[in-house]
């Protein structure tokens, strides 16, 4: 669908010459002259850029600024600024304008303005869906048990402030669902939370993903991109997986997390960035210090207030909370809201002790509605209550190839350790000492795959 724009200037030939420009660019383009045409498209035409001259012949188009800023604060708009109206410009700016353009516009200018301002809407959009989708997940970390309760209350008064945190914890205790709650209890919440997960990228991809990059920095870097330290501004940073970050790329994060100061990759502007910083982790980080995997001084930055995540194993009365939460979830995404599960099925499953925590008991409740076949989820739901543990003897001298027989071990044994570790293949890449990319086909090859 093409992005709609209204021009509301008084000086025909500019509109028209910026019409063409536009519709030459796959734009839907409008026009009005007078500000009362220009109210009458807005219930019409429902423009998502409004190019904005401030002076017209039957009015001032500061005050058609803040009418559409009041009725669609979501309109993008743009001030179209002739000689003799810089201060009302300033203020144009002051009152929600996003910027402006100087007569007569340069077309090379405009179409690269209005490119940057839409792909910064189109990532701020897609933020605030993200927002959205998770909010509900958020009663994942909720629980009854004291440790958790605890936890919370910690997690609060962490929040009124700006320091830089901590999450530790195993895979899959929620430590990102708890950075989402830490954000939205905080003065920070009615802007983005921005999550990176740095273990799943290279160092130049997450350099380029933290900061940024300009045009050329690297071989497919066709346009600036704006980087999540950006998109962050006034809002939170969550660093997941903080301790996969090289020494090299560690350097530039402790001086953005010291003086909020940064640099595109290829590029040698300072650029500033008010966001809080979250970091999560299931390492060790002072181990990493000891080995030196990890810088001392970014640990003591990063380190500013630790918050710990227990086991779901250490906190098993939260059990049956989240597996309601979950039937409940599935039951209404999966179209079997009457589906439920028995005091003794509840029961069993927490005397199970989760090795992938809150993210394995999420999957095998998803798992067991996907093919559960009554009203009602029984042991027969769950694989790990029905699967009978097979001898050596068994797996030795089952007949069949030499290949086979050591395809199934391979499968087997990565299988086991993707479910022990909650299906973080960097982690167990790290266990069976091979690249994270080996793994990955060895996974396609063996046809097994992470929960």
């Amino acid at each position: 669908m093409k992005i709609k724009i209204l021009i509301v200037d008084d000086d025909i030939a500019l509109s028209q010459e910026i019409s063409k420009l536009l519709k030459r660019h796959h734009y839907d383009v409008q026009t009005a002259s007078l500000l009362q045409e220009a109210t009458e498209k807005l219930g019409n035409f429902t423009p998502e850029i409004i190019l904005l001259d401030l002076k017209l012949p039957d009015g001032s188009g500061m005050d058609f600024l803040k009418k559409v800023r009041n009725k669609s604060p979501e309109t993008m708009i743009l001030i179209l600024s002739g000689y003799g109206t810089i201060s009302l410009t300033v203020d144009a700016i002051k009152n929600g304008a996003l910027n402006f353009l100087t007569k007569p516009v340069d077309p090379d200018y405009l179409i690269i303005t209005l490119e940057k301002l839409i792909e910064q809407k189109q990532l701020h959009h897609r933020l605030l869906v993200q927002e959205l989708e998770i909010a509900d997940r958020r009663k994942m970390v909720m629980g009854n048990s004291k440790k958790m309760k605890t936890l919370l209350e910690k997690c609060k008064t962490a929040a009124t402030l700006d320091t830089t945190i901590l999450l530790t914890g195993e895979t899959g205790t929620g430590k990102q669902l708890l950075a989402h709650y830490i954000h939205q209890n905080s003065k920070r919440s009615h802007y983005p939370i921005v999550y990176v997960n740095c273990a799943n990228l290279s160092e130049q991809l997450l350099e380029s993903e933290l900061f940024g990059h300009e045009k050329g920095a690297f071989t497919g870097a066709h346009r600036q991109k704006l980087g999540r330290v950006e998109l962050a501004k006034k809002g939170t940073l969550f660093l997941d997986e903080i301790g996969e970050i090289s020494l090299n790329l560690q350097s530039k994060l402790l001086h953005f997390i010291e003086y909020g100061e940064f640099q595109r990759l290829g590029g040698n502007q300072n650029l500033h960035s008010d966001a809080r910083i979250i970091c999560a982790s299931n390492r060790d980080l002072e181990d990493e210090v000891k080995k030196g995997n990890f810088r001392e001084d970014l640990f003591y930055r990063v380190n500013v207030i630790n918050l710990t995540i227990a086991p779901l194993r250490e906190r098993r009365e939260d059990i049956p909370v989240l597996i309601q939460y979950f039937v409940s979830k599935f039951g209404q995404e999966l179209g079997k809201p009457h589906c439920h599960i028995s005091d003794l099925v509840v029961e069993k499953l927490c005397q199970y002790n989760w090795p992938g925590n809150v993210r394995e008991l999420q999957n095998s409740i998803e798992r067991a509605m996907v093919f559960c076949k009554t009203q009602q989820l029984t042991e027969n739901d769950f694989q790990f209550f029905n699967v009978r543990p097979i001898s050596q003897t068994d797996k030795i001298f089952k007949p069949q190839s030499l290949k086979k027989a050591i395809d199934d071990f391979k499968k087997e044994f990565i299988h086991k350790l993707l479910e022990e570790n909650g299906g973080n293949q960097t982690k167990v890449a790290r266990i069976l000492e091979i690249q994270r990319t080996y793994l990955n086909r060895l996974l396609r090859e063996l046809n097994t795959e992470s929960s």
